[in-house]
């Protein structure tokens, strides 16, 4: 008993080791589990109500919630940072959307997590400069934040080499500006020491990084930028190459499409939208970028107003479509490139794994065998064609396959032993003519690709045993002859 028990344990970790997780596209795990209230930086905040003092300021903890997958033991998964809409004067870490970002990502293997970031903006007078400090605080506290998650990477099982940003209205504001205006010299004028109301002064904001964690980098290794804008593409160099994923509404009219002032206020700035976003990257030859572009459609164009659900219970019929771009633009910033070549010889087949990242392979030979070698070998029992998995792995488990028909042929077999029929030239530029001896009666032939599909196929007589090849192009394939007794396959190579 003891003896079967351990064989069925060694099935079944022989199993586990074949399986395909499809983890950060797929969900993996059932719920999500909240560290609440972490504190990753502290700032100086303005006073409320109206936020109107530039210089008036309180110290105030800056706070994030985290997400991980329940119950995985996995401890390097790419990391996610959302930040929320709402103006710069309102909104908090724990609106609709972002809480359920964070929940759906987790479940399917990220780290994600939620933040708070300093509110203050008031329009009353100089909205100029007020907007530029609000925008230029988030991003403080945006940076922030990626320098807390990497710095903590072990504590939450997190790759600090991916840490991705997503931010919506305001949020986004954020997350564009963090890929952006990434240098001092790109810092506003606004941002330092500046007089306004002829008597009252604003405090220099400071460099980019402030607070803790100041070895690490603060600027985003992938962003999504959900109905963003940025203060001018004229911020966007040919060195800024950070991945990034725009969506955004046509029609949307808080934060402008194209080239306007949020809201629609000409007080305010004119900020570049996604579509001059997307026209930059263009010019610039940056093709690391997807848009997801929405003719009619307004801002929060999934079915919230500044984060909360428009209709009490979820997401309107964008949603499902936003958050299934961002789960694969997402994944293609980590994924290894699945793909392989082989070799045959008669039914043995020799597989060479090409993949670009793999460290984990899982062959499916297309026969009910399978193998997790990198370089297998695998003999069919029979003539035919197969469809052939690979699946492979790279070091956080982010994962691609592809599939390929593979033929193969038993040219030393029993009834191909004798080889009854030729063919020349072979190889050919143009047609072949197939000779044989003392069958000439119903003789039939098809032409096969490499994938095994039938290109063409008729009868064969003494008068009739050109076969044109003229129509296809070149490379291998496959012409088998049969008749009432005998099947035989020979390989053509048209030049």
């Amino acid at each position: 008993m003891k003896l079967k028990i351990g064989f069925l344990l060694l099935f079944l970790i022989q199993i586990k080791s074949w399986s395909q997780d499809y983890r950060y596209t797929n969900d993996l795990f059932s719920s999500s589990t909240p560290i609440t209230n972490v504190v990753y930086g502290s700032a100086p905040a303005l006073n409320g109500p109206f936020y109107s003092n530039e210089a008036s300021t309180t110290p105030q903890n800056l706070i994030m919630d985290i997400f991980k997958p329940t119950g995985d033991t996995f401890t390097l998964r790419p990391a996610i940072i959302f930040a929320h809409s709402g103006g710069f004067f309102s909104g908090n870490r724990n609106v609709n959307d972002m809480m359920a970002f964070c929940d759906l990502l987790a479940k399917k293997g990220y780290v994600t997590a939620t933040i708070d970031y300093r509110l203050g903006f008031s329009i009353i007078d100089n909205a100029p400069m007020r907007g530029t400090r609000a925008v230029y605080r988030g991003l403080q506290d945006g940076r922030a934040a990626i320098r807390y998650m990497r710095a903590n990477a072990a504590l939450y099982g997190v790759d600090p080499n991916k840490i991705y940003f997503i931010g919506s209205s305001a949020g986004s504001f954020i997350a564009l500006h963090s890929i952006y205006l990434d240098t001092a010299a790109e810092k506003p004028t606004f941002a330092g020491t500046t007089t306004y109301n002829i008597t009252a002064s604003a405090p220099d904001l400071g460099p980019l990084d402030i607070g803790n964690n100041l070895l690490y980098s603060g600027k985003p290794d992938a962003i999504v930028s959900l109905w963003g804008a940025v203060q001018s593409t004229n911020l966007i160099t040919s060195d800024n190459t950070t991945p990034i994923l725009l969506v955004h509404g046509e029609a949307d009219t808080v934060v402008p499409f194209n080239t306007g002032s949020p809201f629609g206020f000409s007080s305010l700035p004119q900020a570049d939208g996604s579509n001059p976003i997307n026209t930059k990257l263009n010019a610039l030859g940056f093709t690391d970028k997807e848009t997801y572009f929405v003719p009619g459609q307004g801002h929060e164009l999934y079915g919230t107003t500044n984060g909360t659900w428009s209709n009490g219970t979820g997401g309107n019929t964008y949603w499902p479509i936003v958050f299934n771009k961002i789960v694969q633009f997402l994944w293609k910033q980590h994924k290894p490139l699945a793909d392989y070549s082989w070799n045959s010889s008669n039914l043995s087949v020799t597989y060479t794994d090409t993949s670009l990242g793999g460290l984990a392979w899982w062959w499916d030979f297309g026969d009910g065998n399978f193998s997790n070698l990198q370089n297998p070998t695998h003999v069919y029992a029979a003539d035919g064609s197969y469809q052939v998995k690979l699946y492979v792995e790279n070091n956080i488990k982010s994962w691609d396959q592809i599939t390929k028909t593979v033929t193969v042929s038993n040219l030393s077999n029993a009834q191909h032993s004798k080889e009854y029929f030729s063919i020349s030239p072979n190889p050919t530029s143009n047609s072949v003519f197939v000779h044989w001896e003392n069958y000439d009666n119903n003789i039939k032939y098809q032409l096969c690709d490499v994938s095994g599909k039938v290109i063409a196929s008729s009868n064969l007589t003494n008068n009739t045993n050109e076969i044109s090849l003229v129509d296809f192009s070149g490379g291998m394939y496959f012409l088998k002859i049969t008749t009432d007794n005998i099947n035989q396959t020979i390989k053509i190579i048209k030049k």
